[in-house]
């Protein structure tokens, strides 16, 4: 098993920016809460889902970010380790 893999660094760049613009888009929702007291009496008054649901779209939208950071670190580190090895190799 052997082969070359070839990532366009310019591409991944553009997915990790598409990827934190749709983290600060999620993170820009203002999402309703209908308060307990509106729900005196219902099975679901006390059922904490809103908040639930906030912790896990913040847990999303941090691992969007992180996503994103990670994917331009690895494309910059590609682009370093590209330029430091290019006399090292002949081109084919």
């Amino acid at each position: 098993m052997g082969g070359n893999t070839e990532v366009d660094l310019d591409a991944l760049r553009a997915v990790a920016d598409r990827v934190t613009d749709a983290a600060d888009a999620i993170a820009e929702i203002h999402w309703p809460t209908l308060p307990a007291e509106a729900l005196t009496g219902s099975t679901v008054g006390n059922v904490p889902a809103p908040v639930l649901i906030a912790a896990k779209l913040n847990d999303v939208i941090a691992n969007m970010r992180g996503w994103a950071v990670a994917a331009r670190m690895a494309a910059d580190a590609f682009e370093r380790a590209d330029s430091r090895s290019a006399d090292r190799f002949p081109r084919r």
